[in-house]
């Protein structure tokens, strides 16, 4: 860790490693609290706006006031991206319930957390080979809201390990969502994406507005192994090839022509 880095905390710029939340902030006591993330590349942040908006929807519904408004937002983040000269770092915006006096009700203001740390792109392997996915039958809470509860996919990490996958797919009686990106799937060479109980993502939205044709649709459960190929799309994961899912081979296994295509459009414009 580097010392000299600079975060943002309720209205100070502070060294990350000094940042201190008392433990009777809602977000330790009751798991309330929003967030969002965003990359920066090349000292640039593409769709910002789209993200900003993201944040401050998701403080809204989950009725947390943020202190800042959006324009004071956008002057911290470019703040702290040129005291700490991250042109390839990231950005996790932190917004939790505030301290409580008892431990149970708001009774004080947000705080309002703005880090700015190094990021890495998966490895190499992970976009030429793909990975795997379990799947679970789960809908998070809310799923309109960026929310801090990972309870779900936390408590399965043994299962993912025996899987050797990244990430859990949820279900009901239709395909949602995973715990960390949206989903999309290809079937005789059309693209499909779930319509229901997701997080609207950031980079769904890119390839919505780029690949009109992608068909917008809930999507039952019971064709979880019947498509040709799957990826995951995320700012984090970018476009991300499944191969196997449960153990259940994606297609031939291999990250399929459609997505290696939308992976290397996604790479061209962004």
């Amino acid at each position: 860790m580097n010392n000299s880095e600079y975060c943002f905390f309720n209205g100070e710029y502070i060294r990350y490693n000094e940042v201190c939340i008392h433990v009777s902030d809602l977000q330790f006591q009751r798991g309330y609290g929003v967030f969002d993330f965003f990359r920066t590349r090349n000292g640039e942040i593409p769709w910002m706006d789209d993200y900003l908006d993201r944040f401050f929807n998701s403080a809204i519904y989950a009725g947390i006031n943020c202190d800042l408004n959006r324009q004071e937002v956008r002057t911290v983040i470019h703040s702290l991206l040129e005291k700490n000269g991250l042109e390839n770092g990231a950005f996790k915006l932190i917004l939790t319930g505030g301290y409580s006096d008892n431990l149970e009700n708001v009774t004080g203001h947000s705080n309002l957390l703005i880090l700015n740390r190094p990021w890495k792109r998966p490895p190499a392997d992970t976009f030429e080979r793909g990975v795997n996915l379990i799947s679970d039958y789960f809908v998070r809470p809310n799923p309109e809201i960026k929310s801090l509860y990972y309870l779900n996919s936390l408590r399965l990490q043994q299962k993912m390990k025996a899987y050797n996958a990244v990430d859990v797919l949820y279900h009901t009686d239709i395909i949602s969502e995973t715990s960390r990106a949206n989903l999309f799937f290809v079937k005789n060479g059309r693209i499909f994406t779930p319509a229901s109980n997701i997080l609207n993502g950031i980079t769904r939205k890119q390839l919505l507005k780029t690949i009109p044709e992608i068909q917008v649709e809930d999507i039952e459960a019971s064709r979880l192994y019947d498509f040709d190929e799957v990826f995951l799309s995320s700012t984090s994961r970018e476009i991300t090839p499944v191969i196997a899912i449960d153990g259940n081979k994606t297609g031939n296994g291999t990250p399929g022509k459609i997505t290696r295509e939308i992976m290397e459009m996604l790479h061209r414009t962004n």
